[in-house]
């Protein structure tokens, strides 16, 4: 009887041993509150989901049936990260340029994408885009996972080009073998001053009109000389898509000095792109937006050294720098004069 005694007494110590040793195995074993401890324990050491080993990154291709669904979650996220887009937008971009969108989860539940898109340039160019993850998932190393992924499933003999934010450069000169190129891009929000739009002689002979049909074909050589590349099929639908609002400025004879292109998103409006024959055009583009949308904000995103001025005359916030990369070879731009704000199209330019 004693030996029985002695014999439990172990058994009950080794048993005290292993749950001291092991409590949260023990406790979930035993009291079947797997979800409260792992609330817990995300909440007290703030590592959100990817605490529990179960829940692993999955990327994959985004499939067309899941279009509607997806691209709103994404332009959500998009907006999060103070891009201010609107979901039609998104839909649009999808929709009509050649692309591969990868959607990175975690139980089935999409917490992140990222972009390669077709640039329809004569050296086979990707753009990378719309790497973009919920808020509670950033740094935590999803984004260069993602980053990684995309490249590696790029073809190799293609050119890799994106817009990079100025602090991740090193980064991507170090790990992803990008260089940089002299395209310095600059994002601006805020509201159009009449005063600073007023029109003077020089300008007299310039005139702005909606964008037509005895126009588009003007426009489409236009665009492509600024673009390299003619993207018509792209703009036709962009031009009658039926969120946007094209202005083109004309000489007497009747010939194309730039465009722009006008949207809605919630709070304001973005203009994208801006493609003018220097300031003076780019102003009497501008003065027509103004009367259109009022006094209500805009947001432009291109080229710092011709925006700079531009922005500073209407009083406009500065809200981010980014940087072109590029894996092999820059794409060269005529910048100089002619773009203000850059494409919506893949922010190639």
């Amino acid at each position: 009887m004693m030996i029985f005694f002695i014999i439990a007494g172990w058994i009950t110590m080794a048993r005290l041993l292993q749950k001291s040793i092991r409590p949260m195995d023990w406790l979930l074993r035993n009291s079947g509150t797997l979800q409260t401890c792992s609330n817990i324990l995300e909440k007290s050491c703030n590592l959100h989901t990817d605490l529990r080993p179960q829940q692993q990154l999955v990327i994959r291709v985004m499939e067309k049936h899941e279009l509607e669904e997806k691209t709103k979650i994404i332009t959500q996220m998009v907006n999060d990260e103070g891009w201010n887009q609107c979901w039609n937008w998104v839909k649009f971009l999808f929709t009509t340029v050649p692309n591969k969108c990868y959607l990175a989860e975690i139980n089935s539940k999409l917490i992140g994408c990222a972009a390669s898109f077709d640039t329809g340039i004569d050296i086979p160019t990707q753009y990378i885009g719309y790497i973009v993850f919920k808020p509670e998932y950033r740094n935590k190393n999803y984004y260069t996972t993602l980053s990684r992924y995309v490249n590696n499933h790029i073809n190799k003999e293609h050119n890799i080009i994106g817009n990079v934010i100025n602090r991740l450069i090193p980064f991507y000169e170090e790990k992803e073998n990008l260089k940089k190129t002299s395209l310095y891009l600059t994002a601006y929000a805020g509201t159009l001053k009449h005063s600073a739009l007023n029109d003077d002689e020089a300008n007299s002979n310039i005139k702005v009109v909606p964008i037509s049909e005895a126009l588009m074909s003007n426009v489409f050589q236009y665009d492509a000389a600024i673009y390299t590349a003619s993207r018509s099929k792209y703009l036709n639908t962009w031009f009658n898509c039926g969120f946007t609002t094209t202005y083109v400025a004309i000489d007497e004879e009747g010939l194309v000095l730039g465009y722009t292109t006008l949207y809605e998103v919630e709070h304001s409006y973005r203009i994208s792109p801006l493609y003018a024959n220097g300031l003076h055009v780019a102003k009497k583009l501008l003065a027509k937006v103004a009367l259109t949308i009022k006094d209500e904000k805009v947001m432009l995103y291109g080229p710092h050294n011709n925006l700079v001025k531009l922005a500073n005359q209407h009083g406009m916030k500065e809200l981010f720098q980014f940087t072109r990369m590029y894996s092999k070879q820059d794409i060269p731009i005529p910048l100089e004069k002619s773009v203000y704000s850059i494409s919506g199209v893949v922010q190639f330019i």
